[in-house]
């Protein structure tokens, strides 16, 4: 992810994208299947940030693995240990969880439970295998919806500054402006633009190349 290549470590308080970055989604995906809601330092959306806490406990509440077990202990020891007097409190604090080991919340106000609703997802009888499909179809639905609808004006810009350099020629992600995650997927999906990673890092977006395709919208749309 862009910003985050910039950093030495993942900051406390983090973007759009680079929340998006951190769960290993794309934007587009992160803001429909996100329960997490941004804290606001101003009152503009830029100043919205996620904190990575929330993020972890989300990501956590998706693992459908038992959790791994402490050594045992002699009874005399756990009555004396704090420790083991938290973590069984804890435990028995966890909601109950289903089939595929994801967690069941009755509350319909709550944000896991919200976001199961979104997405047709039943964790007392559904599986991981229910929730990769289901997660990926929402991601189809999102994409099949973009083609033919209007450019927004992040992607007009960004088509700019890759119509100034012409199609089918490499370009390295910081030369392009107004180009964050949302619009990158938006002009992938309409099939303006190709995407090619960096020299090092093969699981990072390096370059943008525009398409012909995304010239001649460029061109349609400046006439």
């Amino acid at each position: 992810m862009k910003d985050a290549d910039r950093l030495p470590y993942w900051p406390a308080t983090l973007n759009k994208g680079m929340a998006a970055a951190y769960c290993g989604i794309s934007y587009e995906l992160f803001r429909q299947l996100c329960p997490v809601k941004p804290i606001s330092f101003t009152d503009s959306a830029w100043g919205q940030r996620y904190l990575r806490q929330r993020l972890d406990e989300w990501l956590l509440s998706l693992d459908p693995n038992e959790a791994i077990g402490a050594p045992r202990r002699d009874a005399s020891d756990e009555l004396e240990s704090w420790d083991s007097w938290e973590s069984g409190s804890r435990k028995s604090a966890e909601p109950r969880k289903g089939a595929g080991g994801y967690p069941i919340v009755d509350d319909p106000k709550h944000p896991l439970k919200e976001w199961y609703n979104r997405l047709g997802f039943d964790p007392a009888t559904m599986s991981e295998e229910d929730m990769s499909r289901l997660m990926a179809k929402a991601h189809e639905e999102w994409a099949a919806a973009i083609p033919g609808t209007k450019l927004g004006k992040r992607e007009i810009k960004a088509l700019n500054h890759l119509a100034a350099v012409g199609p089918k020629v490499k370009v390295h992600w910081r030369d392009v402006k107004d180009c964050g995650p949302d619009t990158e997927e938006r002009l992938k999906v309409r099939g303006f633009i190709q995407t090619f990673p960096q020299d090092n890092y093969p699981d990072r977006i390096g370059y943008y190349m525009l398409t012909d395709e995304g010239f001649a919208a460029w061109r349609q749309e400046a006439t």
